[in-house]
């Protein structure tokens, strides 16, 4: 890991932990409100994660580009218009708070009676994740709302970090390796101290299990985590014929989280049952952007280190739907992933052709490198391998 990168994955951990002490120390009632902060449909704790994200990263540099769904109209300016790698900008994709409808009726039911509260106050006098699980679905650590950034430099994915606010776990993926630590409470005076080197020393790796382990049949090699959400992704979905069959029998969850999707397919789900694989099913990138960085860097376990222990594939789709008139499955023309040398690279020039670049689309799976059955299907239908080695 280049010390240029190590410093701005740094910069990023400390962004989310200041999002999150940020959310903690707000009155819980304005954080369920809305905000004028935004595109008029912002609620506060969308608002607030995201201001000390950018306070945070504009601090640092000023010149990077943070592309957030509130800030990308600013970001679209300073897109670059050449396609060149060497050329690109330094940019941040962030979700600053992801399964925001969920958190808000969370925070609703366990601050009634006492709406002027901090919510941080009120969720250090219960079990969080424990309340989490019995009101939605465990594991909290994986279902619990979270705050991401992920970092592109060059055209290159270089790092994610990913911070759970319900179970105060950060979890970063780098060219070290993939780590997770347990934070200890918003207000602890050791929070200020934490930052990548502490987590290196201090959390634990994070492995991602082949499918021979995680999956003991056919069946569940196909099981699946996906947004079905609205009515069109799920025409979208069929529409990708993953599968011939009935494809809800394979369906884990249909209204999961975006960046933290990826932890479905890591040692935390097995207990839980088997993943074979995730799907950003025409999605908008801060969905899926994050997920990249984990399967870039996420070995095989009982291997040399060289051998990833993931795959992606980008679907495309004879007649492609639209959303807010933004394809969902953007073919190799229209996709943001570009090959050189055999190497797949992000251009992100492509984004400055949308009124607003948190908005482009894509439908991506990622799977066990040995999840046989997925793999035939993908290279069945042509569907394009992205190698992001």
């Amino acid at each position: 890991m280049q010390g240029i990168e190590h410093d701005y994955c740094n910069v990023c951990v400390r962004a989310v932990i200041m999002a999150w002490q940020a959310l903690f120390n707000s009155p819980a009632v304005g954080l369920y409100n809305y905000t004028p902060y935004g595109k008029g449909d912002t609620l506060g704790l969308d608002a607030i994660p995201e201001i000390a994200i950018k306070t945070k990263l504009n601090e640092y540099d000023s010149h990077s580009i943070l592309v957030t769904e509130e800030l990308d109209e600013v970001a679209r300016q300073r897109l670059p218009n050449d396609s060149d790698p060497v050329k690109q900008p330094l940019m941040f994709f962030s979700d600053p708070t992801d399964r925001s409808k969920v958190l808000k009726e969370f925070i609703e039911e366990v601050s009634k009676g006492k709406p002027t509260e901090k919510i941080g106050k009120i969720l250090k006098g219960i079990n969080c994740a424990e309340t989490w699980e019995k009101k939605f679905e465990p594991p909290a650590i994986i279902t619990g709302a979270t705050s991401a950034i992920t970092g592109v430099r060059k055209s290159e994915v270089i790092f994610s970090v990913i911070l759970n606010y319900i179970t105060k776990t950060i979890f970063v993926a780098t060219p070290k390796g993939i780590f997770y630590l347990d934070l200890p409470n918003f207000d602890n005076e050791l929070v200020e101290s934490i930052d990548l080197n502490y987590i290196f020393k201090n959390g634990k790796q994070l492995n991602f299990l082949p499918a021979a382990e995680m999956c003991k049949s056919d069946d569940d090699a196909k099981r699946l985590v996906t947004f079905l959400g609205k009515e069109m992704y799920k025409y979208n979905f069929d529409d990708s014929k993953i599968f011939l069959e009935d494809s809800e029998q394979f369906l884990h969850h249909t209204n999961p989280g975006g960046p933290s999707r990826i932890l479905y397919l890591s040692e935390i789900q097995k207990p839980y049952g088997p993943i074979g694989f995730i799907l950003a099913n025409g999605e908008k990138i801060g969905e899926w952007i994050h997920w990249l960085a984990f399967a870039k860097f996420a070995k095989t376990v009982g291997t040399s280190g060289d051998e990833n222990a993931l795959d992606v594939f980008e679907i495309t789709v004879a007649r492609p739907m639209y959303r807010d008139g933004v394809l969902m499955t953007p073919s190799p023309a229209y996709s943001i992933f570009r090959e050189k040398d055999r190497k797949f690279y992000l251009d992100v020039s492509r984004l400055k052709h949308f009124q607003r670049p948190s908005t482009f689309r894509a439908m991506l799976v990622v799977t066990q490198r040995d999840n046989f059955t997925i793999e035939c299907i993908m290279h069945q239908h042509l569907h394009r391998e992205i190698s992001l080695k």
